[in-house]
C-alpha cells in the first residue's frame, strides 16, 4: 500500500477478526481463514507504523548534529573513507531507537562495540524510485535504520569501548586475521564464507559468481545453515560411532538435532545474525524441534509453521527477493521429493534437486534481471557441496585450530583456499560456456500468475500428463504483447539517479539516452542502479540507439562504461572530444534528424564558450504540437545566446531544468521564451550545493511551470505527441509502497 490505515481502522480490524475467531470456534469454521488475513493485515499495519514513528525527526534534517552511538556490525573501509551502522543512538541527551547509517572520510582506526562524540548531518533514509532499482528505502528499513548521514568534521572522541561485549568484535578480529594473512579475493572469499560480508568482492569476481548462477554461495543463506547443520549431524553419528555419546542414554536422532543446531548457532553467530541467517535459523530450529520433541510433523507443515515465524518476526521480509528465493526453492523441492521413495541412483538423488530448483527460481530471477544460465544446475551440482560440505568446515576447522596452534589453522585454511583457487578458476573457464536466457519482459499480474502455474505444471510428476500445458502458461510472458508508441509520439523519461542526470527519449523503434548519471564509487554508478534496470523491464527497448553526454562533468558522464559494458554497439555523441572509449560525434556538429515522426535536433549558443556547463549540448525534441527541451547544465550566459538566436523556436512544454536547478541558470529571459507547463529538475535528497535553488523555483512560478523534483517524484514520464499533454506518470508518488519516502506536505 502507498500509505498505511489509521490505527482506528486496524484497531477496527482486529474487532472484526477477533468476531470471526469466535463465530468460527461454534459452527462457522470458514470463518477462520478471512480472521486469519484479518489479523495478518492489522499486523502488519501495526508493524510498518511503528517502524515510520521511529524514523528520524524532519526538521533535524541537514543541520548539525552531535550524537554519541556506538558503532554495530562491521565497518567497512577504503582508501580513508568509512562506512558504518551505529547503535543506541543519543541526540542532544536524547536516546533515538533505531541505527544510523554514517560515511566518515578520514576515519580514525574505529572498531565495533565503540562509542563516539561526533558531529554529524542526517537526512531520513532515501533511495532511487525508479521501475527495476533497488528498493534501498526499505532496506534499510528493514535493518532499522532511521537515518543516514555522514561526519562531519574532525571533533570527534572516542568515550568507551566496549570490547568484550559484542558479537561483532569477536567477528572484525577474526576479519582482521583474514586481512593480515590473505589478500586480495581469497581474503574477500573467506570474509564472505564465514562473516557473509561481501562488500569486499571485486566486480569481476561477482560477475563470475553471477553469471555462473553460484552467488547464493557467498551469501550466508539457508542453504549454509542447512549444510553446516547436516555437517553436524555427521560430527554427532562420529562421536557415536567411537563410543563418546551413550547411545543407551542419549538417542542418536536428538543428539545429532541438537549438535547440528549447535553448529548453525555458531555459524549464524560468525554472520552476525544477518537477515537471512535468521530466516535459516528459524526454519532449522522448527524443523530439528520436531525431533527434539517427538513430533512427527508433515514437510509441508514445517514449511508453513516456518514462513509463519519468519513474517510476524520481519512483516517486511515480503520486499526481499532472498525471502522468496528461499521458500520457493524449499517448496519445489518439498513438492517434487514429498513422498517419493529413496533411490541410489545419481539423477535422482543429486541431479534433479538442482534442476528443480533452476526451474522454480528461473522466472524470480528473470523477473529481479538476474542472470538466468542454463548451466547453473550442473555449476552448482559441484559447487554446492564443494563449497558447503568441504571448503566452509576445512575454514572453520582453520579458525577453530588457530586459537591453539595459529600456523597449525592457516595450514587448513590455505588448503582451503587452494581449493576455492581451482573452483573459481573453473568457474570463470565455465562462464564463457554459460548459455544466458535473454532478459524477459516483466509479467503483468496475469502472467506472472501463468507463468508461476506453469512452473507447477512442470514439476507436477509425470503421470498426471499435464506437463505439456506448462509451455503454454509461459507463453505470455515469453513472448508478451508489444505496444509501441505511435508514429510521431515520444516518450521521455527523466529517472531519477540522486544528484546527477539521466533522461531516456523513445520513439516507436528507437532510443536515446541523454547523460547516464554520476559514478559513486568504482563499485557502483547511477547506470548500475537505475538506467539498465529500467531498460531492461522497459518493454520493446533492445538497446538505446545513441548516448548524448551533454558534458563531461562525472554526474552526467559517469555511467558511461556501465552502459557500453551493457549495450556495446551504441552510437555516442558528445560536447567536445575526450579521452572516450569509442569513436565519437560532436553534437553540435550534427543535422536534425527524424525518428518515426520525432523531430531531434541539437540546439547552439553560435560561438564556443570558455565553459565547460556551456558548452553542453541542448536537445530539442518535438513530436506532435510538443516540444521538449534537454539543457544539460547551461548557464544564464549560454541560455542568453539561445534566446537571441532561437527566440520563440524555444518554446517547450516539458523543460529538464539546467544545472539541477542551480541559481546561476533558469534566467527570466530564457524562462519566459520557453514558457514550459512542466519543469523538471534532476537532483538528489537534500544534496549538498542546496539544488534546487529557491530563486529557481520562483523563476518557474513567476511562468506557471508546475515544477517537478526527482527527489519528491521520483522516476517521471511524459508522453509528448498526442492531441494533449498529459499528466506525468512520477514512480515515487504513484507505486512506490509506504515505507518509501513521502513528500512532506
Amino acid at each position: 500500500m502507498p500509505e498505511l490505515p489509521a490505527r482506528w481502522v486496524l484497531g477496527l480490524t482486529v474487532l472484526v477478526a477477533l468476531s470471526l475467531t469466535v463465530a468460527a470456534g461454534f459452527r462457522f469454521r470458514v470463518f477462520i481463514f478471512p480472521a486469519m488475513v484479518l489479523f495478518g493485515f492489522a499486523y502488519g499495519g501495526f508493524h510498518g507504523l511503528m517502524l515510520l514513528d521511529r524514523l528520524f525527526p524532519a526538521d533535524l534534517e541537514g543541520i548539525d548534529l552531535q550524537i554519541n552511538a556506538e558503532i554495530d556490525e562491521l565497518p567497512l573501509k577504503r582508501e580513508g573513507y568509512a562506512s558504518m551502522l551505529m547503535r543506541d543512538v543519543v541526540i542532544g541527551g536524547l536516546p533515538y531507537p533505531g541505527r544510523l547509517r554514517l560515511s566518515w572520510h578520514g576515519a580514525p582506526d574505529i572498531k565495533p562495540g565503540q562509542r563516539w562524540d561526533l558531529t554529524v548531518r542526517l537526512k531520513r533514509p532515501s533511495g532511487f524510485s525508479s521501475p527495476g532499482a533497488m528498493d534501498y528505502e526499505g532496506w534499510l528499513l528493514r535493518q532499522q535504520v532511521i537515518a543516514t548521514g555522514y561526519v562531519r568534521d574532525e571533533n570527534f572522541q572516542l568515550l568507551q569501548d566496549n570490547e568484550w561485549t559484542r558479537v561483532d568484535r569477536w567477528r572484525w578480529k577474526l576479519a582482521g586475521f583474514i586481512e593480515r594473512n590473505y589478500a586480495g579475493d581469497r581474503a574477500a572469499i573467506f570474509k564472505a564464507l564465514l562473516l557473509g560480508d561481501k562488500r569486499n568482492l571485486s566486480p569481476q569476481l561477482w560477475d563470475t559468481f553471477s553469471q555462473t548462477g553460484t552467488t547464493h554461495l557467498l551469501v550466508i543463506s539457508g542453504l549454509h545453515i542447512g549444510l553446516i547443520a547436516l555437517v553436524g549431524w555427521w560430527f554427532a553419528r562420529l562421536l557415536a560411532i567411537s563410543g563418546v555419546i551413550p547411545l543407551e542414554t542419549w538417542p542418536l536422532p536428538k543428539v545429532g538435532a541438537l549438535i547440528s543446531l549447535g553448529f548453525a548457532l555458531f555459524y549464524a553467530f560468525l554472520a552476525g545474525f544477518s537477515i537471512p541467517a535468521q530466516r535459516a535459523l528459524v526454519m532449522l530450529v522448527v524443523a530439528l524441534g520436531g525431533i527434539l520433541l517427538d513430533l512427527k510433523i508433515k514437510p509441508f507443515t514445517l514449511l508453513l509453521v516456518a514462513l509463519t515465524v519468519v513474517v510476524l518476526l520481519d512483516p517486511l521480509a515480503f520486499i526481499s527477493h532472498g525471502f522468496w528465493y528461499s521458500f520457493v526453492a524449499v517448496s519445489a523441492l518439498l513438492y517434487v521429493f514429498s513422498g517419493a521413495q529413496s533411490t541410489r541412483r545419481v539423477s535422482e538423488r543429486f541431479v534433479r534437486p538442482q534442476v528443480t530448483v533452476f526451474i522454480a527460481l528461473a522466472p524470480l530471477l528473470a523477473l529481479n534481471l538476474q542472470p538466468v544460465s542454463v548451466l547453473s544446475p550442473l555449476v552448482n551440482l559441484v559447487s554446492i557441496p564443494l563449497v558447503g560440505l568441504l571448503v566452509v568446515p576445512l575454514l572453520f576447522a582453520g579458525v577453530a585450530l588457530s586459537v591453539v596452534s595459529t600456523s597449525l589453522g592457516l595450514i587448513v585454511m590455505e588448503f582451503a583456499g587452494v581449493i576455492l583457487d581451482v573452483w573459481v578458476s573453473a568457474l570463470q573457464w565455465s562462464e564463457a560456456l554459460t548459455i544466458d536466457l535473454p532478459p524477459l519482459a516483466v509479467p503483468n499480474g496475469f502472467a506472472l500468475i501463468l507463468a508461476m502455474a506453469g512452473v507447477v505444471l512442470f514439476l507436477t510428476h509425470s503421470g498426471l500428463r499435464f506437463r505439456w500445458l506448462a509451455l503454454a502458461c509461459f507463453l505470455p510472458w515469453l513472448v508478451p504483447a508489444n505496444n509501441p508508441l505511435p508514429d510521431g509520439v515520444a516518450e521521455i523519461t527523466v529517472l531519477d539517479v540522486g544528484q546527477g542526470l539521466a533522461v531516456l527519449v523513445c520513439t516507436r523503434n528507437h532510443c536515446l539516452i541523454y547523460d547516464t548519471g554520476d559514478r559513486f564509487s568504482d563499485r557502483f554508478t547511477a547506470a548500475d542502479a537505475v538506467i539498465v534496470p529500467y531498460l531492461r523491464h522497459h518493454p520493446g527497448i533492445s538497446h538505446p540507439d545513441v548516448i548524448v553526454i551533454s558534458h563531461n562533468d562525472r554526474d552526467h558522464r559517469g555511467g558511461l562504461e556501465t552502459l557500453l559494458n551493457a549495450f556495446p554497439f551504441s552510437q555516442l555523441s558528445v560536447s567536445e572530444a575526450d579521452d572516450y572509449p569509442l569513436p565519437v560525434s560532436l553534437c553540435h556538429d550534427q543535422d536534425e534528424w527524424f525518428w518515426d515522426g520525432v523531430r531531434f535536433r541539437f540546439l547552439s549558443t553560435g560561438e564556443r564558450l570558455s565553459s565547460r556547463n556551456d558548452r553542453s549540448c541542448v536537445l530539442q525534441i518535438q513530436a506532435g504540437g510538443h516540444s521538449v527541451l534537454l539543457t544539460g547544465d547551461i548557464s544564464t550566459r549560454a541560455e542568453q545566446r539561445l534566446v537571441r538566436r532561437y527566440g520563440d523556436k524555444l518554446a517547450s512544454q516539458v523543460l529538464v531544468v539546467a544545472h539541477h536547478g542551480s541559481a546561476g541558470s533558469s534566467g527570466n529571459a530564457f524562462l519566459s521564451q520557453v514558457n514550459p507547463t512542466y519543469a523538471s529538475i534532476s537532483a538528489g535528497y537534500r544534496n549538498r550545493f542546496g539544488h534546487p535553488s529557491s530563486r529557481v523555483r520562483e523563476r518557474l512560478g513567476l511562468v506557471g511551470a508546475e515544477i517537478l523534483e526527482t527527489p519528491v517524484t521520483g522516476t517521471q514520464v511524459f508522453r509528448v505527441g498526442g492531441e494533449s499533454l498529459p499528466p506525468p506518470y512520477c514512480h515515487r508518488l504513484q507505486k512506490a509502497g509506504y515505507w518509501s519516502r513521502k513528500p512532506l506536505s
